[in-house]
This record gives C-alpha cells, sequence and structure tokens, in this order.
C-alpha cells in the first residue's frame, strides 16, 4: 500500500481533475449505454409481441378459411357423386336444387351452389329449382376444369357473381363420365363479404392489414378492403417473392406494395390448399408507446448525468480512498486464499483445496458424462523414515517426493495436492482409468529413480505405493466412492508389497459374501 500512496501523492491537481473527468465520463457512457440497452431489449419485446400477435390471427384466419374451402370441397364432392351416379331428371333436379339450397342455409362461408354441364350450362343451382338458361363456359374455373383433368377442387380468382353481383371466390371440381371424359363442373361460391366479416372481428391497428391471396398473388379478400381488390396482384411483393419461395410460414418485416405501409407480417400457406394468409400490424402502431417511453427516459439520463457530475466532484477523496482501502482487502484476501488452499510444507494444494476441486469436477463430470480418475498415493514405511531419520529430514522428504508428484501434472484442471501427513492424491478430470494408470507409473518410477535414502525399508530407497479409480467403474456413485475404492486399491497394493500400482482392469461385482480386497488377477506392470 506504500507505493499506491506514494503514486497518489505525486498526482498533480490537473492529473486527478483528468481522473475525475474521465470517471464521470465512463458513468455517463455506462448509463446511457444501459439506458439504450433497456431500450432496445424493450423494442425487440414489442417486437416480438407482436410477431406473436400477427401469428395468432394468421393462425384464425388459415382456420376460418380451411374449414370453410373444407365443408365446400365435401359437399362439392356429395354434388359430383350424386352428377356422375344418378340421373338428372327434372324430379332429380328439382329434388338436388332443394338439397343444394339446404346446404348453403346450413354451412357459414357458402354463398351458392351450382352444377353446370359440360357446355357450360346451368343445371342445377341452389337459388332456383326452375331451369335457368344461363352458360357459364366462358369462367376461367370452368375452361380450368375443360383442360385439367383430376377430381382436386380449385381455388378461383374472385369475380363477380352473375346471379347477385357480389364479389366471390369461386371453388370448384371437375365431373367426370364414367370413361374419365369431361362432363361437367360443380362449383360453389364464396362470398368476399364473409371473409371481410370475420376480418373486423380480429384486433389489428388502424394501419394493419389481413389478407387471403393464391399461390400466384392474386387477392381473395382482405382488411382494410380495397376498391380494385379483383384485379390486385401481390407477387411481386416481398412476401411473395422473397420470403414465401424460401419458407410456407414465417414472420417478416417489410413494406406492402399495395399501400406502402411498413409493417411486421407473419404469413402461412394454407396446407393442401392454394392459399396464403397473411396478416400486418403497422410499426407505427408496434411502437407508437416505445417512442413515448424513449422520450421519458431521455429526459431521466439527462437528469441523471448531471446529478452525477455534480456528486462526482464532490466525493472524489472519498472514493479514492475507498480504492486504497478496496486494494489493501483484495491483496489480504489473496494472501488468505492462498494460505487457505496451499499446504505450508509442500507447497502443494491441500486437503481443503482438493476437497473443493473434486466437488467441482464430480459435477462437471456427471453433466458431461466425462471420466474422473483419482490417484491416492502413500510413502511406504514413512514412519519408520522418521523414526530412523527424524522428522526434520522427514519434511525434506515429503518436500522431494511433492515435487516429483507434481512433475507430471501438465494439464490446467489436473491436481496434484497433499491428503494428509504421508498420503497424496492426483485429480485427473476428462481422464480414462489407463491414462490415470500411465500417470501413476510415471510418479512411481520418478520417486523410484531419485534413490532416496531409505535404510528402514527393504527396498533401501524411499517408494511409493498407489490405488487408481475412475468415475465410470462399477460402484463409484458419488464423489466419496472414488476416495474409498482408491484407498482400498492402495491398501492392496501395501498388501501385494509395496513400490506398486493398483487399479482395476476390468469391473468386478461385489457380493455381501465376497472379500473386495481379494487380490485382482489381472496382470500388473511390477507383478
Amino acid at each position: 500500500m506504500k507505493s499506491i500512496t506514494l503514486v497518489s501523492g505525486r498526482l498533480t491537481p490537473k492529473a486527478l481533475s483528468v481522473g475525475l473527468i474521465a470517471f464521470i465520463l465512463l458513468v455517463c457512457v455506462m448509463l446511457v449505454s444501459a439506458i439504450a440497452w433497456q431500450l432496445k431489449q424493450s423494442a425487440d419485446e414489442r417486437l416480438a409481441n407482436a410477431k406473436i400477435a400477427v401469428h395468432n390471427i394468421v393462425r384464425a384466419s388459415e382456420q376460418q378459411a380451411q374449414d370453410t374451402l373444407r365443408q365446400a370441397e365435401n359437399i362439392l364432392s356429395d354434388l359430383a357423386e350424386r352428377v356422375e351416379n344418378d340421373k338428372l331428371g327434372d324430379e332429380q333436379k328439382v329434388r338436388l336444387s332443394k338439397i343444394m339450397a339446404s346446404n348453403v342455409e346450413a354451412t357459414d362461408g357458402i354463398q351458392g351452389l351450382f352444377i353446370f354441364d359440360k357446355n357450360g350450362d346451368w343445371v342445377v343451382n341452389s337459388f332456383s329449382s326452375a331451369t335457368v338458361a344461363k352458360n357459364n363456359s366462358d369462367r376461367s374455373y370452368f375452361i380450368y376444369h375443360k383442360n385439367h383433368p383430376g377430381t382436386a377442387i380449385h381455388v378461383g380468382q374472385v369475380i363477380l357473381s352473375r346471379t347477385t353481383g357480389d364479389m366471390i371466390i369461386p371453388v370448384s371440381r371437375r365431373t367426370q363420365y364414367p370413361d374419365g371424359s369431361f362432363s361437367g363442373v360443380v362449383l360453389a361460391t364464396l362470398p368476399v363479404a364473409y371473409f371481410q366479416s370475420f376480418f373486423e372481428r380480429l384486433d389489428v391497428d388502424k394501419q394493419g392489414v389481413i389478407l387471403l391471396a393464391l399461390d400466384n398473388g392474386d387477392l381473395l379478400a382482405r382488411r382494410p378492403m380495397i376498391d380494385a381488390l379483383m384485379t390486385t396482384n401481390i407477387a411481386k411483393g416481398e412476401l411473395f417473392s422473397r420470403y414465401l419461395i424460401n419458407s410456407n410460414d414465417g414472420t417478416a418485416r417489410l413494406t406492402s406494395v399495395v399501400d406502402g405501409v411498413e409493417r411486421v407480417y407473419a404469413y402461412s400457406r394454407i396446407r393442401g390448399l392454394p392459399i396464403v394468409a397473411a396478416a400486418g400490424l403497422s410499426l407505427d402502431s408496434v411502437f407508437a408507446t416505445w417512442r413515448t417511453y424513449v422520450y421519458q427516459a431521455s429526459i431521466m439520463v439527462v437528469l441523471i448525468i448531471v446529478v452525477l457530475t455534480s456528486l462526482g466532484f464532490l466525493f472524489y477523496r472519498q472514493i479514492q480512498r475507498l480504492l486504497v482501502a478496496e486494494e489493501e482487502l483484495r491483496l489480504a484476501h489473496c494472501d488468505l486464499e492462498h494460505i487457505a488452499k496451499t499446504d505450508s510444507l509442500t507447497g502443494l494444494p491441500n486437503r481443503r483445496c482438493f476437497d473443493a476441486t473434486l466437488a467441482q469436477e464430480w459435477a462437471r463430470a456427471c453433466r458431461t458424462g466425462n471420466s474422473v480418475a483419482l490417484i491416492l498415493i502413500d510413502i511406504d514405511w514413512f514412519k519408520q523414515y522418521n523414526d530412523y531419520y527424524g522428522h526434520v529430514l522427514g519434511d525434506e522428504c515429503l518436500k522431494q517426493i511433492a515435487a516429483l508428484i507434481g512433475k507430471p501434472i501438465n494439464r490446467p484442471a489436473d491436481l496434484a495436492a497433499r491428503y494428509g501427513g504421508e498420503e497424496f492424491v492426483i485429480l485427473l478430470p476428462e481422464t480414462e482409468l489407463a491414462g490415470a494408470v500411465k500417470i501413476a507409473e510415471e510418479v512411481r518410477s520418478a520417486i523410484e529413480a531419485a534413490k532416496i535414502e531409505h535404510r528402514g525399508s527393504s527396498a533401501g530407497i524411499v517408494t511409493i505405493s498407489a490405488g487408481i479409480t475412475s468415475s465410470h467403474l462399477r460402484g463409484v456413485v458419488v464423489a466419496i466412492d472414488l476416495l474409498e475404492k482408491a484407498d482400498s486399491l492402495l491398501y492392496r497394493a501395501k498388501k501385494l508389497g509395496r513400490n506398486r500400482v493398483e487399479h482395476q482392469l476390468r469391473e468386478v461385482i461385489t457380493h455381501p459374501q465376497t472379500d473386495p480386497f481379494l487380490p485382482d488377477t489381472s496382470p500388473h506392470p511390477h507383478g
């Protein structure tokens, strides 16, 4: 702290002023950045909510159109079956006209039903049981079915009804003779007003839009209604030319080719039908309240910056003192943390540090499924070493052994620690048993090669025994199981003559009557 005091004492008033200005600028920049981030989050949230709203509107419109068209399809299929299989005499025509009228009355969204022969002449309709001398062979839907075999329904562009004068959407189906040749058309007309009425019940702003259109871009219905509905095609707009060619549904932010209003849209191609449903909310309405919030937040930020600037000058000295005290506390904390986690004799991490690291690595292994290996090491005949050479040389021996144990530990996550007394432990995250065995053998060989004199040992030098286990072995369920298995294997190494590494080469199923410390019959590196 003496160095900090000296440096502070050498600062000139100009330097203090520059530092103060820099501090105030930093706080102001952070404040502005935080408010800007919050405003950005708020804008994103409003946009996300708008996308959800238009998505729900599109789903409702899509469902309404799909239900209406499916009902029309079912009715047309029934009519086609009657036309193709029954003879249409005068009595049958009267009866069929009544059935068609009943279907129209019972089905929402259908204005009329018609049957045309192969020449386009009216055969039966739902408006009157009397024969009507009209011909619809010039209609595009009639020409389409005449030239296209198949019994799928066809949804045509909006036309004016020759019966009511209303704008209608023609939904038609081909009828055929038994040999498959063209015999006529059955038609259901859906009034555009039906969809307009449904759209009016949905919640969009004044500049919002809801629409149904054919795959080719021809409008079928739109809110708000436009005069040129029957002649308007939006295929050149971004919705069709950019988005629908890549995805059948989604959201987009674009400008309408019809009225030039920028909106956030949701769109969906109705499954099984050549129709697209779309809805959009104008960006003006989406961000109207947000812009008010921006104005209020800007005023608040300006006031806060003024207050912070004033307080910055008043509390400069107090801030400097706090910084000095904080630095002193930080250094003291680092010193205490190092002392608390380090063994003072060997310089290795201590038992406290090992326990914390084991818990952390075990939790990580449980998440990732990777193996954690553990090597438990004990110096052979170390009590006899202390008895023969004394505790001072015993401490020196522990230092040498600790240095040799820590030498092969190269990865940042690996940990070599003093476990207690003459016991050491090596924790190896993301390591299988074979890798741990290799490291343990390296440590054992290095200590053996160091030839530290030990007259109290039959080997004449200091050696170690080690037990190795990993989290992938049977019976290892919690972290403490690693220590218990390693300890039992270390005990087995002691029983088998010391100066050796013991591990399980295969999983062993232990029964209550079975001694878990029976020697492993698998070959060991040192026999």
